[in-house]
């Protein structure tokens, strides 16, 4: 009996110590995921990150939401979400390639329209009515990169604090910005450019369109290119 008992325990001994491995084993796994989640996470965030600088075109050439020579033959139509990935992805690779070969030889210009969804609200109207109100400052452009890169903070980054902080962090008038805020200055301006991107029967952001043509892939620089030529042609120039 004696015998009986003592090879039960090692059985369970053994059953144990194969179990504890197993779940050490697990965790092990577990964990490795979520390493290989995280750093995923990173690297996307850095392909997509959206640099934080005034744009390099001339001064008089930002004039609130619009980038570019005021005589330019072509205008190019951003409505964007700032909560939206896509929009700051569009910022970071397309934007930057469309502003040094069409905007600073004052071929075109950007006009940024707000098209808040209602998927990320309430941040995404936040943003809205915080861009105009850096506008207001003449700062919309920096301010607008400013925050799509608060995106990795999720709604939190779009709070009255956060936004008034990123106002203070570019050196604006802080007072000014919040009493713009508090005061929802531009609530309809940002309700009526919405309602707008709708009747155009926009559904998606971004939505890119030279003069009225609409982009089927926003993210095709060649498709873009090829509808700024072919108006910069029919303008002469």
């Amino acid at each position: 009996m004696s015998k009986s008992i003592s090879s039960t325990r090692a059985a369970r001994s053994r059953s144990k110590g194969q179990n504890n491995a197993i779940g050490i084993w697990i965790v092990g796994i577990a964990a490795a995921i979520v390493l290989l989640v995280v750093l995923a996470v990173a690297l996307n965030s850095r392909q997509s990150a959206v640099a934080v600088q005034a744009p390099d075109v001339q001064a008089d050439w930002l004039n609130r939401n619009v980038m570019g020579d005021p005589n330019a033959p072509v205008t190019v139509y951003l409505w964007e979400d700032f909560l939206c990935p896509a929009c700051r992805q569009w910022t970071a690779s397309v934007e930057p390639q469309l502003v040094e070969e069409y905007v600073k030889p004052g071929k075109v210009k950007l006009e940024f329209r707000q098209f808040p969804l209602s998927g990320h609200a309430p941040g995404s109207n936040m943003a809205a009515m915080a861009s105009l109100c850096a506008a207001d400052q003449n700062a919309f452009w920096t301010y607008h990169s400013r925050l799509f890169a608060a995106q990795d903070r999720g709604q939190p980054g779009y709070v009255l604090d956060a936004l008034v902080q990123y106002a203070d962090e570019l050196g604006l008038d802080s007072r000014a910005f919040l009493q713009c805020m508090s005061s929802q200055q531009y609530r309809d301006e940002v309700a009526a450019s919405a309602n707008e991107a709708l009747t155009l029967g926009l559904n998606a952001t971004p939505s890119i369109l030279v003069g009225d043509a609409l982009m089927t892939n926003p993210f095709d620089y060649n498709e873009l290119k090829a509808a700024i030529d072919s108006q910069l042609a029919a303008s002469g120039n």
